[in-house]
C-alpha cells in the first residue's frame, strides 16, 4: 500500500490535503510538526512526504537535509515562502519539488 506523509503544523489545510489524496490503497498520515514526523519516519518510511518550510519546532529545510542522509523518500515542500531564491534553496537540500501556497488541490493531486 502507497504510503504518504504529510508535515504541515496548518490542521485545516494538513486536513484537506489529506483528504484530497485518500484513496483506496493509499495511506495518508498526518503530522502537526516535525517531532511527530520523525516518530513516524521510525515506525515506517513513507512513499512520499509533504513538508511544510515552517513550522513550530524546526525549519523543513533542515529536516529534509537531515532524511537525505538515511532515506531516499521523494519530498515535495508545501510553504508560503514564493521567491526565486526560495525555492532554489527548497530544491538544494533535496526537495523534488516545491510547491507555494495557495495552492490548487488538483495541481497538488496531479504532482503526486
Amino acid at each position: 500500500m502507497e504510503r504518504i506523509l504529510i508535515v504541515e503544523d496548518d490542521e485545516a489545510l494538513r486536513n484537506g490535503i489529506a483528504l484530497a489524496l485518500k484513496r483506496e490503497a493509499r495511506q495518508v498520515e498526518v503530522c502537526p510538526d516535525l517531532t511527530d514526523a520523525r516518530v513516524s519516519l521510525a515506525q515506517r518510511v513513507p512513499d512520499l512526504l509533504l513538508l511544510d518550510i515552517n513550522l513550530p519546532d524546526g525549519s523543513g529545510l533542515n529536516f529534509c537535509r537531515e532524511l537525505r542522509k538515511h532515506y531516499a523518500v521523494p519530498v515535495i515542500f508545501l510553504t508560503a515562502n514564493d521567491t526565486e531564491l526560495d525555492e532554489v534553496m527548497g530544491l538544494e537540500p533535496g526537495g523534488d519539488d516545491y510547491i507555494t501556497k495557495p495552492f490548487s488541490l488538483a495541481v497538488l493531486r496531479a504532482r503526486v
